[in-house]
């Protein structure tokens, strides 16, 4: 058994809105600076990516697939993948797929051949397929393909923005659902108030449209594995043996950009009342809003009987992250994250280290030697001194690094005064 940091949802060049500059051998070297173990190949159904995967994998025999030039690698030091994809369904509600090998995604292709699916008809790397839920779940049923829900709550594409259940989504066989994706918008914290997902996985991957190590790896998951392959993460899903999942590591829900309810607009924050009162107009600009994860799960939860919000299951640990690049790029006061300033920065911080080492676990000596000023932003996080002028509808949420709780206190104030006391926002958990 062994721990590995896994991402298991980004994009290649051939979905849209993704960087061209995306391959396995880049997404393998990146992942090695981050310190991920675990990746997706990503929109396998897509037949130019799928040609390129193949070519730069290497099976072993144990199932598990990794790059080929790793192959001189000891196997812990190797960056190994699982064939996966997100698909669109109707009603535009998205799903992520994974396969144990090349043949059963052969065979998926051949049945959205039979029905005349075939995905670049319908889409890109991310295919638009015509069949509900409820009709894919089933397809993966018999073809043994997992199946889960991406970005579950987020609105437009989350199963949850379109329906009360996994039931009403994914008919009879909704049991097949063994995980769902949290999205950048929630954490453990906020979807255990669902009963629906009572003993279900819950997953934070990255769902980056980019290569480089400050995208993917955004958010992970820490998975205890047999081996890094299909059998073993269906083992964790289905909870045999020791296959579990140890963390979750991401996003304080609040940055995410859907997690409050707000204006497309302008991004002004509403309380779930203020909306209902105005007739979801913004009360700042008149825009139409858009409701917030936060919101959503409490209605969700509700409907489905859990009216007090309790939690209702026992999960692993949820731990915060911002990405070191965002870290110095607040330190430096830069305007984009990937400035020269501040990927040179980034670069001297992991040149003998991973991403994740430095921003958890690196001494403060350590990270020092490095650099002095962003180092006292580092320590600074892990002292939890930061807040969030919250994001929604569309709007990332804004994190600001304080020094003293006394800062803290104070900066917070400020966000209140702005969204909580003007709004009477509540707090959502």
């Amino acid at each position: 058994m062994s721990i590995y940091n896994c991402d298991l949802h980004y994009h290649s060049p051939y979905a849209a809105a993704c960087a061209k500059t995306i391959t396995i051998p880049v997404l393998a070297r990146e992942a090695k600076k981050k310190g991920l173990n675990l990746l997706t190949s990503a929109d396998i159904l897509h037949s130019q990516w799928y040609e390129h995967v193949k070519e730069n994998l290497i099976e072993d025999k144990n199932g598990s697939f990794y790059f080929k030039e790793d192959k001189e690698l000891p196997e812990n030091k190797r960056t190994y993948f699982l064939l996966g994809c997100e698909v669109e369904t109707v009603m535009r509600v998205h799903h992520l797929l994974y396969f144990k090998d090349f043949k059963h995604v052969d065979l998926f292709k051949r049945e959205f051949n039979k029905y005349k699916l075939g995905p670049e008809k319908y889409g890109d790397g991310r295919p638009r397929i015509p069949i509900t839920a409820k009709q894919l779940v089933d397809i993966c049923k018999d073809l043994n393909v997992l199946i889960g829900p991406a970005h579950a709550f987020t609105p437009y594409f989350g199963v949850y923005s379109h329906f009360d259940t996994l039931k009403d989504a994914y008919g009879d066989n909704w049991k097949e659902i063994k995980f769902i994706e949290l999205g950048l918008s929630a954490d453990s914290i906020i979807a255990n108030k669902i009963p629906d997902l009572l003993g279900i996985n819950f997953f934070s991957f990255s769902d980056s449209h980019s290569p480089m190590s400050y995208r993917i790896g955004r958010e992970y998951v820490g998975m205890n594995l047999d081996a890094p392959n299909f059998d073993s993460f269906l083992k964790l899903l289905n909870k045999t043996g020791n296959n579990k999942v140890e963390y979750n590591v991401g996003f304080n829900p609040n940055e995410g950009k859907y997690n409050r309810t707000a204006c497309r607009v302008c991004g002004q924050v509403h309380s779930i009342e203020q909306a209902e009162k105005n007739n979801w107009r913004c009360i700042k600009c008149k825009g139409i809003l858009k409701k917030g994860v936060g919101d959503r799960v409490i209605e969700v939860a509700k409907v489905q009987g859990n009216k007090e919000l309790k939690d209702i299951d026992r999960r692993p640990e949820y731990k915060y992250l911002i990405p070191l690049a965002q870290v110095i790029q607040l330190a430096l006061k830069e305007k984009n994250i990937d400035s020269k300033n501040v990927i040179e920065r980034y670069e001297l911080f992991i040149s003998n280290h991973t991403e994740i080492e430095v921003m958890l676990n690196l001494s403060e000596d350590e990270l020092e030697k490095i650099d002095k000023e962003i180092t006292k932003y580092i320590l600074a996080f892990r002292k939890n001194l930061v807040v969030f002028k919250p994001g929604g509808a569309g709007f990332y949420g804004v994190p600001h690094i304080c020094f003293t709780e006394a800062e803290k206190k104070k900066k917070q104030k400020e966000i209140d005064e702005e969204t909580i006391i003007k709004f009477k926002q509540k707090t959502l958990f």
